[in-house]
């Protein structure tokens, strides 16, 4: 298996329950700084899109670490246990069969082009629909009450365009932006109602939402097939809406007058279909009116000093927690190991590569330093080197030294790895006695 069907498949196989996993730290952290406001709240969500699409192709730590990769050792002395040229630390391996390795790779490849390729199109839309629009020019107290809208918001290189294509304002635009409207907008909709639509969408424009909705668009395609990441993304929508609204009603209108707005503009969409989907920023991205509107209605409570950097810090802990967990549990896809055997008799056991074995071990005690040895500061560092013979049941039936450390060291050794029982090791779907070098690496910190 080649190294980027392997990555991909491990990003696939640790994406599948790593995505869950942050949400439900995520829906933890903005519950919990939900009364710091919607800024704060967007943030967490931010995060955790980040972190979903990060987070599967990182390395655990927990991974098969190459022989002389060093590690931390505590006072008290590390061992650590090598079978053949690899360690364990911890984590584990899931092995496939080669024709469900080629086929998952290649559907999940297929999913992420689809989805790479709606994105584009959904693009290619706006830009179409940007251009076929008809720009507008403002008079009287519309021109008057758009250049104090852009002043108040302090977006430049602006424009504001109608199109029959769509039932609500929306912006499109990286740097020359265009505010978008359906062609009988201001002609239909209210003063109060066309000043808060604008001041939404100005809103959008200046925190530049419609780049940044497709930085997190690309970051996050090779998670898009999971209903999950779909999930972290509508609230991403919601809690960005209710940061745009609370900048609206700040600097344009009042809260109550803004959201009875934000109805009045609800009810004249409400039985209108847009024809197009498209990649763009409207008013009503996301389907929380009522929460909205309450949010708006309910006097906003503050948050300072020692609380919220108490919440900021709570969040920060859960983050590393989970980020921790996911590394410390991550799953590594190879194929099945070519076993590098001698030929089987009914006198001979197989040889068998120590790190083949190390996957199939199920059961026994750990080796610990020598506490003699400790106690009287008469250590050293070093590999004891072991030699075992393992029956078709798993257990162990041999074991010497071929590599002694100390004699307390080896006896520590012998003893631990004694109880140790392994899968039995099948050879042409029969299982075969087998034979394999353990090394016990021993280490005391100073």
């Amino acid at each position: 298996m080649n190294g980027l069907e392997s990555f991909v498949l491990g990003y696939l196989v640790n994406s599948l329950w790593q995505v869950p996993l942050i949400c439900v730290a995520a829906y933890g952290c903005a519950r919990l700084v939900r009364r710091m406001g919607p800024q704060a709240e967007h943030r967490v969500w931010v995060t955790a899109l980040l972190i979903a699409a990060v987070l599967p192709a990182c390395a655990g730590t927990g991974a098969w670490l190459p022989h002389g990769f060093g590690t931390s050792a505590s006072a008290a002395g590390s061992v650590q246990v090598e079978m053949g040229r690899f360690t364990q630390i911890t984590g584990t391996a899931l092995h496939l069969p080669t024709g469900l390795r080629h086929g998952a790779a290649l559907l999940y490849m297929g999913l992420v082009i689809f989805f790479c390729g709606r994105l584009i199109w959904g693009v290619i839309q706006s830009v179409g629909l940007r251009r076929g629009s008809r720009r507008l020019e403002l008079t009287g107290e519309w021109q008057n009450m758009w250049e104090r809208c852009c002043c108040v918001f302090d977006v430049t290189n602006v424009e504001i365009a109608s199109t029959p294509r769509i039932t609500g304002p929306m912006t499109v635009g990286f740097r020359w932006r265009t505010l978008l409207v359906p062609s009988d907008f201001l002609e239909t909709a209210e003063a109060n109602d066309v000043e808060a639509a604008l001041g939404h969408e100005l809103a959008h424009m200046q925190r530049r939402d419609f780049a940044k909705n497709l930085f997190y668009e690309l970051i996050s395609l090779p998670v898009s097939y999971h209903p999950m990441t779909r999930w972290l993304k509508s609230q991403i929508r919601q809690s960005r809406e209710l940061v745009c609204d609370a900048m609206a009603a700040e600097f344009v209108t009042t809260r109550e007058l803004y959201a009875r707005s934000l109805l009045r503009l609800a009810s004249m969409m409400l039985n209108q279909t847009q024809t197009v989907n498209i990649h763009a920023i409207g008013i009503f991205d996301a389907n929380i009116l009522e929460r909205r509107v309450m949010n708006l209605m309910t006097k906003p409570r503050e948050t300072r000093g020692l609380l919220r950097i108490g919440f900021a810090a709570v969040c920060v802990a859960v983050g590393v927690a989970t980020c921790g967990s996911a590394l410390a549990l991550r799953l590594d896809v190879s194929e099945p190991p070519a076993p590098a055997v001698a030929a089987a008799t009914h006198d001979h056991p197989v040889k068998v590569q120590g790190a083949i074995m190390a996957g199939s071990k199920i059961g026994g005690e750990n080796p610990v330093y020598p506490a003699k040895a400790r106690a009287e500061k008469n250590t050293v560092d070093g590999t004891c080197t072991l030699q075992a013979t393992i029956n078709k049941e798993g257990y162990i039936t041999r074991l010497r030294v071929v590599k002694s450390l100390r004699k307390d060291y080896d006896e520590s050794a012998l003893t631990a790895v004694k109880t140790w029982r392994y899968k039995p090791y099948l050879l042409n779907g029969e299982p075969v006695a087998v034979q394999t070098t353990i090394n016990i690496n021993y280490s005391i910190g100073g």
